[in-house]
């Protein structure tokens, strides 16, 4: 049979496009609201729900065949017909119908940007005849952020394809508004595109690959486009924050080929990997989830969404919105398959041009249509009648399958037709893409600029005459600006006075944004990269971790970097850098001078020369509101710091007993930079961040700022000490805190912060900076220098996971409080200290230091536990008698014995005698430990029964003081109790000394794990870890009896692992 002329080849394309055009018009186009311009998913109104209304996603996908057929009513006859005219009019109808519903909710955007609450979501469906909401926000489940991000890829592919929708400049506000809406997919759990969170349909939100892919590619395909598209002159574009793109790159690798947690497959996933969005580079990892998605969700009638997906089975319960965990159960094997999924095959197939498999995937789709009023349609899914459940769930794929009543579900029959069109030669790949969405994107760049930013024009001069390329800052045309500056300027773009919509919400400047040159009027900026600046965060003051740091941002930058140009790291230069660490800078400058820094290409230059091969964007000339902070004068409050040695314990503790008034008193007169650092936490403690004082003269200084001025000057003194707990207390966030979390949790990592491992302690999502300083906040203890070396350790681990990630393998959670523990105790170890010494030592080491201690635990991490145990064990001299009498038999006061702890430990009431016997446990051991054992003035030392006496009312404040500071009430009680137990373990035992400080910390912790294990003999030790949160539970409920029992053995256990017994 002979091949058709190019004649008659294109009378067969125009019969063919006749066809589809009446198809399209019977189907879709009379479905069309005539006013709203919105499309129903379907006219079926079941059980299942009224398919009358226009959903988002429903309505992007179903108005693509109208798309298309305009495109190939142009190609078949030349250029722009009346026809196509008309069916561009009718998808610019679709588009502004939805812009406009979203529109009049652009107070629930605006809230969105700040709150990120699923109640502040715009609604993931509309009245299809009016745009109104049809359901209430707490109604359904509208957080559903791949159909806005479908609607902003749509807006991209269709402006660049030189279809405008947009036409004024609230509407081009309130699409950058949508590019902060989705913009931090990457860390908010949503409803997802089945509208119903986890798998568990219960109503619970959770990130979902699907939408944070679809996310990354309407940011990236928007990037560069003109929203007016071929009327605008290229200055009509959104400002897309480059570091929110990185994030959701980094975030959907670690997810993929799973959905979510609960969905380790998902035929949604073809979306993100495929047609329309095409947002993973990496092609094995594209090949892993179409493999697994077809593997374990095919089936000879399309694709199941995921495993035991409940919707339409004949076992479903229709009468409840939500299932019964348990019964997931029942739908594994009979879940229904939906002729969507082959509609993606075949369109991803076509635009990819792979021709063989796109025949393949049409043949199998077309044996699907059903016959509705003398059209071949798709229905939405197939089920398994009841008949036949037992059978296919013997024999999965057995059994035939009948096709659901939503006929047709346009978003398949669209789909379908796109891929028709394709096959016909009707219209080509380019034309549903004009962004070039399908082609492989290039990720990385070939080299990083590197310029160095000196702070004054004095510093310049010296730093030429030392033949080093760098620019003059007063005679730059460009302005190099502090990250702050930047965020100020951001912080206008995108705000709408009429449409109550502010700009950017006040994120700190990612160092992919920062990577930039940015063009502002008349203004050249260059902007310094924020976790480089010393007021951001401590570490960049410390010359070698700001050679560290440099070093992991090139990494950063060359491997994520996309777009033209070349990334731009500006490196500060302070005075203080050349003064006191010139070889420092001289080896950093040398290597940068060799082209290669590790395996970075870069190129080493003055800024203005470097400025032609970077990236330029312009900033529309907005009046931005400037948030930057001049320093104070509060040096003139303070007394000059001259004296820089530390405080001993017995001063903390004086400083601890003073009363509000004299404790003030006390900074104005004092020259000793450690006890103005402890004076202002204290105060900070007592009286609240946003505390006014009183100064010498009365005059009203804010807390905040004497905190700034003694932070910086333990830094100018190099006193790490001072700079943390300052940092602490002014409550400072490591920016990339974040990168790190998401970074770790791309390996496969958890991260536990803070002192114990509890479920609300572990990080097993993306969180911000700022959350994550607060939730180390929240769990360690009241010292900020401990909160601060938690963040310093996150980081550091993040790095070490980057550049050896052997050092961490098969380490699943990562425990903070933990590696805090073991670094202390490798110290103490190393000169000979007490804990409590050895953090006092481990604050004062530099962060380079403190990182270059956490790879030598991570070597040998079991020498480091090691040691931490032996400095937990009880060396013990005397005859031991191990049965000691139980306490009062009682009743708990409140439901349980949870409550009447809580209940006794606010009160905080004793027995009678209490004190006393505290005073004779003193005469048994070398100090008790009350509380954090890492701080020193929790220590009561045996040295005590010297100067006291057991009645004496001052040791009894003593004691109560060092209990009040348990913030905890039911642990502050279990302290209390613990105490009692060790009193009658000495009193049962006259004769027996520790020659140890016994920290109740270290008792308490391991009577919870002797508790756990004698209930649990079945589990394996080595999996304690998690379970320690059920451990602590169940100890906390456990009677006082119960709980001496487990004390007296773990004091046993502690003492015999020694072999003294």
């Amino acid at each position: 049979m002979s091949h058709p002329n190019p004649q008659e080849q294109h009378a067969l394309r125009l019969e063919k496009l006749k066809s589809l055009d009446v198809a399209i018009e019977t189907v879709v186009l009379q479905r069309q609201h005539p006013v709203s311009g919105l499309l129903p998913a379907s006219t079926a109104n079941t059980v299942h729900g009224n398919y009358g209304d226009a959903w988002v996603r429903d309505c992007v996908y179903s108005i693509q065949c109208v798309w298309g057929l305009a495109i190939a009513h142009r190609r078949q006859h030349g250029g722009t017909t009346q026809r196509s005219w008309e069916l561009e009019q009718r998808v610019l109808g679709l588009m502004r119908g939805l812009l406009n519903s979203m529109m009049r909710q652009a107070s629930k955007v605006e809230r969105f940007k700040y709150s990120l609450d699923p109640l502040d979501a715009l609604h993931a469906k509309y009245n299809s005849a009016n745009g109104d909401q049809v359901v209430a926000d707490d109604g359904w489940g509208h957080l559903q952020l791949d159909a806005t991000s479908l609607f902003l890829l749509q807006l991209a592919q269709l402006s660049r394809g030189g279809i405008a929708v947009i036409r004024n400049r609230h509407e081009v506000a309130f699409i950058q508004n949508l590019v902060y809406y989705v913009a931090r997919a990457y860390r908010v759990p949503d409803y997802g595109i089945w509208e119903r969170g986890d798998k568990g349909n219960e109503g619970l939100p959770e990130r979902n690959a699907s939408s944070i892919g679809m996310a990354k590619a309407a940011l990236e395909a928007l990037d560069g486009v003109d929203l007016f598209s071929s009327h605008g002159d290229g200055s009509v574009q959104v400002l897309v924050p480059q570091g929110a793109v990185v994030r959701l790159r980094r975030a959907l690798q670690g997810l993929l080929p799973r959905e979510s947690a609960s969905k380790e497959v998902d035929s949604a996933c073809l979306s993100v990997i495929g047609y329309p969005a095409w947002a993973v580079e990496e092609r094995d990892l594209v090949e892993r989830t179409v493999q697994r998605i077809r593997r374990e969700l095919g089936g000879p009638y399309g694709y199941k969404r995921f495993r035991r997906d409940g919707h339409q089975t004949v076992v479903e319960d229709v009468s409840r919105l939500h299932y019964e965990r348990a019964e997931l159960v029942n739908f594994e094997g009979v879940e229904s398959e939906w002729p969507l999924f082959l509609a993606y095959e075949q369109l991803t197939a076509c635009c990819e041009e792979r021709w063989t498999d796109a025949h393949y995937w049409q043949e199998r789709l077309k044996i699907l249509q059903v016959e509705r009023q003398g059209q071949q349609l798709y229905p939405e899914l197939y089920l398994v009648p009841d008949s036949a459940i037992e059978l296919e769930r013997r024999a999965p794929g057995s059994q035939q399958r009948l096709a659901n009543d939503n006929v047709p579900l346009l978003w398949t029959q669209s789909l379908a037709w796109l891929g028709e069109m394709l096959m016909e030669g009707l219209i080509e790949p380019a034309d549903l893409d004009p962004c070039g969405r399908r082609f492989q994107a290039e990720i990385g760049a070939e080299q990083v600029l590197v310029a160095l930013a000196p702070t004054s024009s004095a510093l310049a001069t010296e730093l030429k005459a030392r033949g080093l390329p760098v620019s003059d800052p007063e005679t730059c045309p460009i302005q190099v600006v502090p990250s702050s500056n930047l965020n100020d300027r951001l912080s206008a773009v995108g705000g709408d006075e009429a449409l109550r919509l502010s700009g950017l919400p006040m994120l700190r400047a990612d160092t992919s944004d920062t990577a930039r040159l940015y063009r502002q009027g008349d203004e050249q900026l260059a902007v310094l990269p924020a976790v480089l600046e010393e007021d951001t965060f401590f570490v960049s003051h410390d010359p070698r971790q700001l050679m560290e740091t440099v070093l992991n941002e090139l990494h950063l930058l060359q491997r994520h970097w996309r777009g033209e140009g070349s990334p731009l790291l500006l490196i500060p230069i302070e005075a203080a850098l050349l003064e006191n660490n010139p070889e420092l800078l001289k080896d950093l400058t040398t290597r940068l001078h060799s082209g290669q820094l590790e395996d970075v290409p870069v190129c080493f230059g003055d800024l203005e020369t470097l400025a032609h091969s970077a990236q330029w964007v312009t900033l529309p000339t907005t009046t931005a509101k400037s948030n930057a902070q001049q320093r104070s004068n509060a040096a003139r409050y303070l007394q000059d710091s001259t004296d820089f040695s530390d405080l001993t314990a017995a001063q903390e503790q004086e400083l601890d007993d003073i009363p509000l008034a004299q404790l003030r008193d006390r900074l104005w007169s004092s020259h000793s930079l450690r006890e103005q650092a402890e004076v202002l936490e204290l105060l900070k403690r007592q009286l609240g961040h946003r505390a006014i004082l009183s100064g010498p003269k009365g005059t009203p200084i804010e807390l905040i700022t004497l905190l700034e001025e003694i932070y910086h000057r333990g830094l100018s003194q190099e006193d790490w000490n001072v700079a943390r707990r300052c940092a602490g207390a002014m409550g400072l966030v490591h920016p990339q805190l974040e990168d790190a979390v998401i970074d770790l949790l791309s390996r496969q990592k958890q991260v536990v912060v803070g002192r114990n491992y509890t479920s609300d302690s572990r990080l097993s999502a993306p969180a911000s900076s700022p959350a994550i300083a607060a939730l180390i906040e929240r769990t360690c203890g009241n010292d900020g220098r401990e909160r601060m070396l938690q963040q310093e350790l996150l980081v550091a681990l993040d790095g070490l996971a980057r550049r050896e990630p052997e050092k961490l393998k098969g380490t699943l959670t990562l425990q903070l409080g933990q590696l805090l523990l073991l670094l202390t105790s490798e110290l103490a170890s190393e000169r000979q200290l007490s804990q409590d010494e050895a953090f006092e030592a481990l604050c004062s080491e530099a962060p380079h230091a403190i990182s270059l201690r956490l790879q030598a635990l991570l070597n040998d991490v079991d020498h480091a536990r090691a040691a931490l145990q032996r400095r937990e064990l009880l060396h013990l001299r005397g005859h031991v008698q191990w049965t000691v009498p139980e306490p009062l038999e009682e009743c708990p006061s409140g439901s349980d014995w949870l409550q009447h702890r809580m209940r006794l430990g606010s009160l905080q009431q004793v027995p009678k005698e209490f004190y006393a016997g505290i005073w004779s446990l003193l005469h048994h051991c070398r100090g008790l430990v009350i509380g954090d054992k890492l701080e020193r003035r929790n220590r009561l030392t045996s040295a005590l029964v010297l100067e006291k006496t057991p009645g004496e009312r001052n040791f009894a404040i003593q004691v109560e003081h060092l209990l009040s500071r348990i913030e905890a009430a039911e642990y502050r009680q279990l302290c209390s109790e613990s105490l009692l137990s060790l009193m009658a373990f000495t009193t049962t035992n006259p004769d027996m000394h520790f020659e140890d400080d016994i920290a109740l910390d270290v008792v308490i912790g391991h009577a919870v794990r002797v508790g756990w294990q004698s209930t649990h003999p079945q589990q394996d030790i080595g999996t304690y870890s998690q379970h320690k949160a059920a451990a602590w539970e169940q100890f906390y409920k456990a009677s006082p009896a119960q709980c001496r029992q487990w004390q007296i053995e773990a004091l046993r256990e502690l003492a015999e692992q020694e072999g003294l017994l």
